[in-house]
């Protein structure tokens, strides 16, 4: 039955593929305390193990069509605050990031020198320890484009790079989550890094905590039977105009009037009796001396159950960019109201302070009339869609492929961005595209994450397949070095990179964590930081580094390579 086995694997090695990703995504949610593996982390074990098994020959187009698909969505998610990230506040972010890589960069070849490794061991130096799953692909295609290299050596240094990556990675991820959430904060000086992160909350007006929410809501909505002379008689729009000319803000939803329940329209006259349905902010509401002078409130369900509308905005208008939420909404409240806020793909701590960046994305409720009509002058409605716009993906990665085929000589190799690195850079400028003008490009989650995660997981699948023989032999040759210096790559820039962000760079202890974090594209150390600060805080500094370090550590992937050939 075995040898059945292993034999159909050899000859259908699509069955080896999903398997690999099977048994991958198993692995890969498998915990210990708050670490986990991970998805690719886990297929690339679990493709090992598969190639471990039988001799699998798998055609190099089938990783090569996994991976430049990959690169081009990971380009797409993070393209938008890739160029957020070249003005405004995120600047010092940004410089810190290129930093930080730049330094990783210099500490692998220095590393990889002074141990003797080649480029497949360098390579895999730097995907484990600096935790870059792509740079696994982009080295395979240096490796593939270097002169003399015989098919032989190429399968062997690819072994090395898989080898590298996979012990460098596991020891590597939970070093800096630990680092990071638990030593980090006291070499800054900060002992409680909670307390310090619900201080920077309280500046910004933010206060989220997972397991509890506020009893305090800024607007509401509450029914009165009107009574008072301040509002019978005059008209709906003149009521709303004059506490806008106070200061103030509320708005006429509903009336029931003689038993009959009709909308608010601007030309409504009040009467006496009227029951209405009023939103606004809380203080507004007060100030304005609701419902003393107007009526008496009153319970009535029948007015306050109606429709609102709950879409997702991406923030498109130049004028509002620069804006915080709080001046960028002052208009609509209390039409509509912003419920959360993610950037770069990721949730953010929000308040009115909190300042828009383009292509940043907002839940916004409101009655869907108001929401409707408001809609041009905040942005695109991302409306819960499944269809993707392949001619534009599709248009992308051939763009970029051929942006990166063309090589230029230096020291006697071809150098050049790889059709990989081409769909990268391209997808980094669809994705900032796509924010600016998200009338077409549209790449759904659903089919973005199958395409990113999907593709980089079948990739490395195969690359462990592929690598499976020579693993075993791998580690008890390099297996203790690696380890060392896979720690040394990863923590010796985090720990420089701390320091240039609080003295050269100001940062708060919670916002540099995230930096740091970002920089190091560490998924596992921003869950490890934000659950030791029991805040979001620090995943304000995470986004635009990420973008960064995302960009940089995958081309590094083919520099290194070059270096040490």
């Amino acid at each position: 039955m075995w040898h059945w086995f292993t034999t159909t694997l050899g000859e259908h090695p699509e069955i080896a593929i999903f398997l690999a990703l099977a048994g991958g995504f198993f692995i890969g949610r498998l915990r210990y305390r708050s670490l986990t593996l991970g998805p690719v982390t886990g297929t690339l074990l679990a493709g090992v193990l598969v190639g471990l098994t039988a001799d699998i020959e798998i055609p190099d187009l089938v990783k090569t069509v996994a991976f430049v698909g990959f690169l081009f969505a990971l380009g797409y998610n993070v393209g938008p605050q890739f160029f957020a990230g070249l003005r405004g506040d995120g600047v010092k972010q940004l410089v810190l990031g290129v930093v930080n890589c730049v330094i990783g960069l210099g500490v692998v070849y220095l590393a990889a020198r002074l141990l003797g490794y080649g480029p497949g061991w360098g390579a895999g130096l730097l995907a484990g320890g600096l935790t870059q799953s792509s740079v696994i692909g982009v080295a395979s295609a240096a490796i593939q484009e270097l002169p003399g290299v015989s098919a032989s050596q190429v399968k062997e240094l690819e072994s090395q790079i898989a080898v590298g990556y996979a012990v460098c990675y596991l020891f590597g991820t939970a070093a800096a989550a630990y680092f990071l959430s638990s030593l980090a904060p006291r070499m800054m000086g900060t002992r409680d890094l909670a307390a310090a992160a619900h201080r920077l909350e309280r500046r910004l007006g933010v206060s989220k905590d997972p397991d509890t929410a506020p009893a305090y809501y800024s607007v509401v909505r509450r029914t009165y039977r009107l009574t008072g002379d301040a509002v019978i008689g005059r008209t709906v729009s003149q009521v709303e105009s004059d506490s806008v000319e106070s200061g103030h803000r509320l708005l006429f939803l509903r009336i029931r009037r003689d038993g009959e329940v009709v909308d608010a329209t601007p030309g409504e006259v009040l009467r006496d009796g009227d029951v209405v349905t009023l939103a606004g902010r809380r203080a507004d509401l007060i100030a304005l001396g609701v419902p003393g002078g107007w009526g008496e409130e009153v319970d009535d369900p029948g007015l306050l159950d109606y429709r609102v509308e709950t879409l997702s905005i991406v923030v498109t208008r130049r004028e509002l960019v620069g804006m915080t939420i709080g001046d960028a909404f002052a208009a609509y409240a209390p039409d509509l109201f912003v419920n959360r806020l993610v950037r770069g793909g990721k949730e953010v701590p929000w308040s009115d302070r909190v300042v828009l960046h383009r292509g940043d994305e907002l839940e916004v409720q409101g009655d869907r009339a108001h929401m409707e009509d408001s809609l041009p002058r905040l942005g695109y409605a991302n409306r819960n869609r499944d269809e993707t716009d392949m001619g534009y993906v599709g248009s992308g990665i051939v763009i970029g492929a051929l942006v990166g085929v063309p090589t230029v000589a230096v020291a006697g190799a071809d150098i050049g961005l790889t059709t990989s690195g081409g769909a990268l850079i391209l997808g980094l400028v669809f994705g900032w595209l796509r924010a600016r003008y998200p009338v077409f490009g549209r790449f759904p989650p659903a089919a973005n994450w199958l395409m990113n995660t999907g593709g980089l997981c079948t990739f490395v699948g195969i690359v462990g397949i592929t690598a499976g023989p020579g693993f075993v032999s791998g580690i008890g040759q390099e297996g203790l070095s690696l380890v060392v210096a896979g720690l040394v790559v990863t923590l010796l820039p985090m720990v420089v990179s701390l320091y240039l962000g609080r003295y050269l760079f100001g940062f708060s202890t919670p916002i540099l964590l995230g930096v740091v974090a970002g920089a190091n594209t560490t998924t596992a150390s921003i869950g490890a930081i934000t659950e030791a600060a029991r805040s979001q805080t620090p995943v304000l500094g995470y986004t635009v580094p990420y973008a960064i370090g995302n960009t940089l550590l995958t081309i590094w992937g083919a520099i290194i390579v070059a270096l040490l050939a």
